[in-house]
């Protein structure tokens, strides 16, 4: 699958959702191991930057465990790549379905001849195809791969999707009767109180821990006093399944005051193009600051999810302003109908104090930083909420741009923005296909890869260019300095071997490109991380051979080596 910056959730009309569960077949698809089933990871998890789009099967720690056609169908796309689902098929059923398994080592053997084919002619060992649906038909729990930890995995695991093959969404696996064991309901760990009279970033939330208290929980402190008349209510709170310590998503929630239902969720479906939008559905700078996920009971006016199937008319605000003590319940509930409670009391204390803001930049407009260094100017799309916008730019001696603080790294984007730093330095001519733009990328955004320290930028009639998608530091360097091709494998001698292996890096962006050639002839490396690996097959025959390896990153600096091996 190509990836991209993919979704959240039902697209359904808000009627339909509140008409009880969805009509999914029942025990239609079978567990796609040939052992129970037990999570590691659950449909809508709040993920970096998206939601996790399917769950996640334990095998044991094992690699190469058996995969089996969830139903009968056909294979109708394969996708190999070294992030996102790494090793991927798809089968198509004729309800109407398509089931996805990825982070796979191998597929059955005629399927992999077939794709091993298709890389030699394509000349590319990442590729996505497409298959007609008379080429590989499977029945229900047929044998169709072997599990494995390619792409964007931490461990051994077999990652499974249920499709709608109508909408392209991807559906809450846990909700088609699959053999799961769930008697266990969500548990909650704490919550957070938000002024909803300021912007959600330009605050600190009251952390409040939970206590359990018999089948329910309630507030450690007790009755909590607000500084506000108005309030906004995040829950961290965990799901978990029987036999398994790992923690799950919470299918619904809701959100009562004074038992008046105040907001709802419900995790049904995915929309791909929607997936950023985690960073709106939970608290992404709280997460930034104390590493934990807090979902929120609200919807921030940036926010286009469809994952509410009720809201007041201010968008989940609880309003507090008369002073007197009001009841505070959520409820929450897995995919098993396992149910917990949440009661705290809450009262307003009088105390509201108003912060002023001399550059506010609104969800839903353009807005704007033009000075004589630096050009940004975001879509309508770009923010959840209100933010009050600061920069400063730091002149340098170091770098060929000015050093930019444009806002705060904590601070999430929704859509990428071009970004312009002008030059300010005397650049030479040859050096104008070698800009970077100097910012930290977390490996979390780069799902497969290293963090990086850089990306290319391009040069325009004085001034950097290149999209970026979050606030942060930010200058203008550039890069000469090609990757690093480091071999695994000592001596020209391989006639043991069974395979051979480079380690390539780049120190300021990312390796754009790999390719290897074998007496002339293009060979399929694998990769998994920095490392690229040619197992010894029919292509390499006994004798003597030349193998050239061509490495180049983002700025097209080349690193060509060669070598000179007996098989």
């Amino acid at each position: 699958m190509k990836l991209t910056s993919a979704v959240l959730c039902c697209m359904l009309p808000l009627a339909a959702w509140s008409q009880g569960e969805p009509d999914y077949p029942q025990n239609y698809f079978r567990n796609p191991l040939d052992i129970p089933i037990s999570l590691a990871g659950g449909f809508a998890e709040c993920r970096p930057n998206h939601f996790h789009t399917g769950i996640d099967i334990k095998t044991n720690q094992q690699e190469n465990m058996p995969v089996y056609a969830a139903a009968e169908g056909y294979v109708s796309r394969i996708t190999i790549s070294h992030a996102g689902y790494g090793n991927a098929i798809y089968i198509t059923h004729p309800n109407g379905y398509t089931t996805l398994y990825g982070h796979l080592n191998d597929f059955y053997p005629e399927l992999q001849q077939y794709l091993k084919q298709k890389q030699y002619e394509q000349e590319s060992w990442s590729c996505d195809l497409s298959l007609p649906a008379n080429r590989f038909a499977v029945k229900k729990g047929q044998l169709v791969a072997y599990s494995g930890t390619t792409g964007g995995s931490t461990g051994p695991h077999l990652h499974f999707e249920i499709r709608s093959n109508t909408s392209g969404h991807v559906l809450n696996g846990m909700l088609f009767g699959l053999p799961i064991t769930d008697t266990r309901a969500p548990e909650a760990r704490s919550i957070a109180v938000y002024n909803a009279d300021e912007s959600i970033y330009e605050q600190q939330p009251a952390l409040i821990p939970l206590l359990k208290k018999g089948s329910g929980y309630t507030t450690k402190t007790g009755a909590y006093k607000s500084s506000s008349p108005h309030l906004y209510i995040g829950i961290q709170a965990q799901d978990y399944i029987n036999n398994s310590t790992n923690w799950l998503g919470v299918y619904r929630m809701k959100l009562y005051l004074d038992e008046t239902l105040q907001a709802a969720t419900e995790l049904r479906e995915i929309d791909f193009a929607q997936n950023r939008y985690v960073n709106a559905y939970a608290d992404f700078k709280t997460k930034e600051e104390k590493g934990t996920w807090y979902q929120g009971l609200y919807r921030l006016p940036g926010n286009k999810l469809d994952v509410y199937t009720d809201l007041n008319t201010q968008n989940g605000m609880l309003d507090i302003s008369d002073g007197k003590e009001h009841q505070v319940r959520i409820e929450l509930e897995d995919a098993h109908r396992n149910k917990a409670q949440v009661n705290f009391t809450v009262s307003y204390a009088g105390k509201t104090t108003v912060k002023t803001c001399t550059n506010t930049w609104m969800p839903g407009k353009s807005n704007a930083l033009q000075t004589r260094n630096t050009s940004f100017v975001t879509d309508e799309q770009a923010l959840y909420d209100r933010i009050c916008f600061r920069y400063t730019e730091s002149p340098s001696k170091q770098y060929y741009s000015d050093v930019l603080q444009l806002h705060d790294a904590k601070i999430p984007l929704q859509s990428s923005t071009d970004l312009g730093l002008k030059i300010n330095q005397a650049l030479p001519f040859d050096l104008r296909n070698k800009l970077v733009f100097i910012h930290h990328i977390k490996a979390a955004s780069l799902p497969g890869n290293n963090p990086q320290d850089g990306a290319a930028a391009r040069y325009d009639k004085g001034w950097a260019w290149a999209p970026v998608r979050t606030f942060g530091n930010y200058c203008v360097g550039v890069d000469t300095v090609p990757p690093v091709l480091q071999p695994l494998q000592k001596g020209p001698d391989l006639s043991k071997a069974k395979n051979i292996r480079f380690k390539v890096t780049d120190k300021m962006t990312s390796v754009k490109q790999f390719r290897a050639e074998l007496d002339g002839r293009w060979l399929c490396f694998v990769r998994a991380g920095n490392t690229y690996t040619y197992t010894f097959d029919e292509h390499c025959t006994p004798g003597n051979h030349k193998l050239v390896i061509t490495a180049s990153d983002e700025n097209d600096n080349q690193t060509v080596y060669s070598l000179i091996f007996r098989r």
